[in-house]
Parts: structure tokens; sequence; C-alpha cells
């Protein structure tokens, strides 16, 4: 029967991978819908913000390759302990920054360690993911992002009303410490050193730039996080300053949009594995268009719950579906440097667009920014209909096909033994 089971039962490695990552990006998230306002709050200007801003991603672009190769040679559990204290560390220098000038040398030693965690846990999650489960297993490991963009604008809205911003940092970096529980609880019965044969760094990007479906997958990923940056920037300020929301409610915002993103992951993932991966991102595109949209154009409460709900969905959607396009389309010869280079595709976009975004500030007013932002998104439906159809993903069907065939031969061989007589002496003597 072990011959016709198509999924695969996931180590406990997955879930204590799974569980480090809800608190790395719970301390960041609840942080992130007061970043803007407290950078400002200690003398930045919104120019500016937008740089201190960019160097998160700025950074990344240079390291994600380089340390993604590290973990290879050193095995890639070794890097998410290192990763949890950093990040505790990251939140405290925050925390007791005197003025705004201080935020650049904290974003650069942010980004370096956040840098370490991406291609690292991705590459882990997609070796464990089982072929025809790719996306639903993606899906699982990426909710982890969305039960963070959940729970920590919640717990921001929370403790705001208690603390100052400074404060709020200092109380974010303990629960880094808390992913660590697990790590040291949990024997892990391997580092998970990947056993693929892979090319030099230039041969596998070769590889990469001569995939059609690997261009794509980075112009998606590019013009999104350009867009999603501009959000980031000046979301918060453009509530406070021309809706004149708290920064309670503003953390609410982040909150609703968290909720429907964590939701929408692992349907997402399994939508994916039914339908494949076109559809799905188009559809998340064209969502996201309509969110923003919504957001330049309305100072109505209602209409921003709405389209912060729909953001999320779509946010989920589509990491979900590109990541399990990318497991599909991806060079056998790229390795683990194809996760780090699409990873890194993501901070190119966000780099540039938070630059954009603060320098487009001061030219023209944020609604405007927001049209823009929807724009360039939408522009990425176009692109989504130059991708060949995946060999990997015809096989996978092909696979099941075989399976369900075989499966269903085997049951009506086995109705038919049942439905014969029994063999007795007394048949036996009769016949």
């Amino acid at each position: 029967m072990k011959a016709f089971t198509t999924t695969a039962k996931l180590p406990k490695e997955f879930y204590v991978l799974t569980a480090t990552s809800i608190t790395l990006f719970l301390a960041t998230q609840t942080t992130q819908p007061i970043l803007s306002l407290y950078i400002i709050q200690k003398g930045a200007t919104t120019f500016e913000l937008g740089i201190i801003i960019s160097l998160l991603s700025f950074v990344a672009i240079a390291a994600k390759i380089p340390l993604g190769m590290l973990a290879e040679r050193i095995g890639r559990w070794p890097i998410i302990p290192v990763v949890a204290i950093g990040q505790t560390i990251s939140l405290l220098l925050y925390s007791i920054a005197p003025n705004h000038t201080w935020f650049y040398p904290i974003r650069i030693f942010h980004a370096l360690i956040l840098a370490a965690f991406a291609p690292t846990a991705l590459a882990i999650a997609q070796d464990l993911a089982p072929p025809n489960k790719r996306g639903t297993t993606m899906g699982t490991f990426l909710t982890s992002i969305g039960v963070a963009a959940t729970f920590g604008p919640f717990l921001c809205i929370f403790l705001v009303n208690y603390v100052n911003y400074s404060q709020l940092f200092q109380l974010a970096s303990v629960i880094p410490l808390i992913g660590l529980v697990p790590l040291l609880l949990v024997r892990r019965e391997s580092s998970y050193v990947s056993t693929h044969e892979e090319t030099s760094l230039l041969g596998s990007l070769k590889a990469i730039f001569s995939s059609r479906n690997m261009l794509v997958l980075s112009y998606l990923r590019l013009t999104f996080s350009f867009a999603n940056a501009f959000f980031i920037t000046l979301f918060a300020v453009h509530a406070e300053k021309n809706l004149f929301l708290t920064s309670s409610l503003i953390a609410l915002f982040f909150g609703i949009k968290g909720i429907t993103n964590m939701l929408s992951r692992i349907p997402s993932g399994k939508l994916a594995d039914r339908v494949g991966c076109k559809w799905p991102i188009i559809l998340a595109l064209t969502l996201l268009t309509i969110a923003f949209l919504t957001i330049s154009e309305t100072g109505n409460v209602y209409l921003l719950v709405f389209s912060m709900a729909v953001y999320g969905v779509a946010h989920g959607m589509r990491a979900v579906t590109e990541w399990s396009m990318l497991g599909e389309c991806a060079p056998s010869e790229a390795g683990n440097v194809a996760t780090a280079y699409l990873s890194t595709m993501f901070n190119v976009g966000a780099a540039l667009g938070a630059v954009v975004a603060g320098a487009l500030s001061i030219i023209f007013n944020i609604q405007i920014i927001f049209k823009l932002a929807s724009v360039i998104i939408f522009s990425g439906v176009f692109a989504v209909n130059l991708t060949k159809k995946s060999q990997t993903s015809t096989i996978t069907k092909c696979t099941h096909h075989r399976q369900g065939s075989v499966k269903k031969t085997y049951v009506r061989s086995l109705e038919k033994l049942k439905s014969r007589p029994k063999y007795t002496r007394t048949n036996a003597k009769k016949k």
C-alpha cells in the first residue's frame, strides 16, 4: 500500500523551522507598524526615511547569495540560532538609537542577519517538500510569515498604549529568544547540507538567466517588492498626516492585512497544486492592483479595512505560488543559488522602491504614488503570459495519473478476487 501513498509526513525538523520562523518574523511585525513613525520621531525627513528603510534590502542584495552558498558549505541548521540571537541584538540597537543617523549602521547589521535566514530556511523547506505537494508544503511554511503578520500588529496595538516606541523595540527583542527553545530541545537528525552536485556560481547564474520562467519570476518579484516598498515606507505616514489616524489604528490595519495573508497561504498552495501556478498569480496581481487603487482613493475606514484584507489575501497567494513555481522551473544545476537569487530579486525591488518612494514624496502626494504602484504591479499580469509550461509539472501530473490508474486497477482486482467463491473441499468434490 505504501506504493500508492501520494503524501509524505513531514519530519519534526520542518515544524521546528516553522516555529522559529514565526518568532523571528513576529518580532519584526510587532515593530513594523510604527517603524517609519519612530525613525521620523528621531529626526529623519521622508527622503531620509526612504533611504534608511531601503538599507535592509540593499545590503541583502549583496549578501544573500554568498550567505546562501556559505550555508551549503557549513550546513544550514547552524545558521538558524545565530539569526535568532542576531535578531534580538538588532531590535535592542533600534531601541537605544539617540537620533536617526544611528539607524544607518543598525539597518546594515539587521540586513545581514535576515539575509542569512531567508535563503537557508526556504532551501530547507523546499528539500522537505514532496514533489507532488510542493505548493501545500511551501504554503504551510510560509504561513509562519502570515501568523507573524497577524499577531505582530495586534501585539503592537496593545503595547503601544502602555509603552513608547523605544520600549516597544525592547519588548519585541525578547520574542526571537523564544524561537531558540525548540532549536535546543529538539534533536535534529541531519544538518541538511545539500547533497546535490552544484556548478560554480557563474554557471548557476547562467542557467537561471537562460530560463524564461526564471526571468518572469524575477520580474514578478521585482515589481511587487518595488510597489510594496511604497506601502511599507509611506502608508503609516499617509495614515497619520492625511487621514489623522492614531498609531494603534494604523497597527490594526496591518493586523487585518496579516490575518488574510495568513489564512490565504495554505489554500493558495493547494490551489497551485491543483490548477498550476499561472492563474493564481494573475488573480493575486489583479487583487493587489485593486487594493492599491482603493488605498489611494479613500479615507473611509471601512474601505481601508476592505483594501487591507484584499492586500493580505493577494500577498499570501502571490508568495506561495511564486515559491511553488520556483520548485518546478529552477534549473537543477543551480541548486541553492536559485533560491537565494529569487530572494535577492525581492530585495532589489524593495531597496529601489523605498528610495524612489522617499524621493517621489517630495514631488507628489502619497495618493499619486500609490496609483503608480498599482500600475507597476498590474504589468506583471502581462509577464505571466510569457511563461512556458513547466516540464516538471507535466511529469508530476503524469506520475499522479499513473499512480491513480494503478491504484484503481489494484482495487478492481481485489474486488474480483473477493467476488469469487471460496475454495473448499465440498466445492472441489462437486467439480
